[in-house]
C-alpha cells in the first residue's frame, strides 16, 4: 500500500476536498517563483512554511510596504529587500536547506491579539481503538511570545474563553466562536481520516481572526501534548488517558 504524505501542502488539498471545510481554510498554493510573486500581488502580508516543518521552525512572515520594499520577519528578526523579484532567490540562498524540503505560501491570517501579540489555539481530538467516533479531548490558546509573529514560542497558554476575553474580539461572540472550532475540528479529523485510516488523534491548529472568524492554520498527526499541563483544567490527563483506550 503506498504511504500517503504527511506534507502540509497535501493535507491542505485532502482538507479542501471537504466543501464544508473550505471557507474556513486561507489561500495556499505550493511555493515557487510564479506562486510567491502572484500571492505578492494578490495579499499585503503572507507566510512561507516547510511542508515538513515542526514547532514553527522556518516559517517566514513577508510583508509588502509598498511596490518596492518587503519585510521578512523571520523568528523575532527582520530582514528589509527591495523588488519582489528578488524575495524568491534571497529566501533560497539563505533560508531554504540545500536539501529538497518543499514549501507552501499562504495568505496570512490577522491573529487576534492580546497585549499586541497574536494567539491561536490548539485543539485535540482523538478516537478510541476500534472506533470511528472523534471526540475532542483538550483545547487552549497559545499566545506568542514578544516580537515573535507565530506561536512555536509561547509566551503564555490559556484557557480559548480567557485568550478571547483579553483579545479586542467581542466577548458576545465566545459561544459561537467555540462552537465552530468544534465543529472545524471534528470536520478535520473525520476529512483526513479517509487517508490516514490508522490515526486516533489530530492536534489541529486553528487561528481566531479580529473579528472573529475562525481559520485553519494547520493538522498536526503526531501532536505534542505537555502543553495542556499548564492548563490544570484535567484535559492533560483526559488525553493520556484516551491514548490508552
Amino acid at each position: 500500500m503506498r504511504r500517503v504524505s504527511t506534507g502540509k501542502w497535501t493535507k491542505y488539498k485532502m482538507m479542501s476536498k471537504e466543501p464544508r471545510l473550505s471557507s474556513f481554510l486561507p489561500d495556499t498554493q505550493y511555493l515557487n517563483r510564479n506562486s510567491l510573486t502572484n500571492m505578492l500581488d494578490k495579499y499585503n502580508q503572507i507566510m512561507v512554511k516547510p511542508c515538513f516543518g515542526y514547532q514553527g521552525k522556518g516559517i517566514i512572515q513577508i510583508t509588502k510596504l509598498n511596490d518596492v520594499d518587503f519585510e521578512l520577519y523571520i523568528d523575532d528578526r527582520k530582514i528589509m529587500i527591495d523588488g519582489k523579484e528578488d524575495i524568491y532567490d534571497y529566501l533560497k540562498e539563505n533560508h531554504f536547506p540545500q536539501k529538497s524540503q518543499s514549501y507552501i505560501v499562504q495568505k496570512r491570517i490577522p491573529l487576534a491579539r492580546i497585549k499586541n501579540n497574536p494567539f491561536d489555539i490548539r485543539v485535540m481530538v482523538q478516537r478510541k481503538k476500534h472506533s470511528s467516533k472523534w471526540v475532542i479531548t483538550g483545547k487552549l490558546a497559545k499566545v506568542a511570545a514578544n516580537n515573535y509573529v507565530v506561536t512555536n514560542v509561547a509566551k503564555d497558554i490559556l484557557s480559548i474563553e480567557d485568550a478571547i476575553e483579553s483579545s479586542a474580539i467581542n466577548n458576545k461572540q465566545i459561544s459561537d466562536i467555540i462552537a465552530n472550532i468544534d465543529q472545524v475540528s471534528i470536520l478535520i479529523a473525520n476529512q483526513l481520516a479517509k487517508y490516514y485510516r490508522k490515526k486516533r488523534v489530530y492536534g489541529i491548529d486553528l487561528g481566531i481572526d479580529q473579528v472573529g472568524k475562525v481559520w485553519i492554520i494547520e493538522a498536526n498527526l503526531t501532536p505534542a501534548i505537555s502543553m495542556f499541563k499548564l492548563l490544570n483544567d484535567g484535559s492533560y490527563e483526559t488525553i493520556k488517558n484516551y491514548k490508552k483506550r
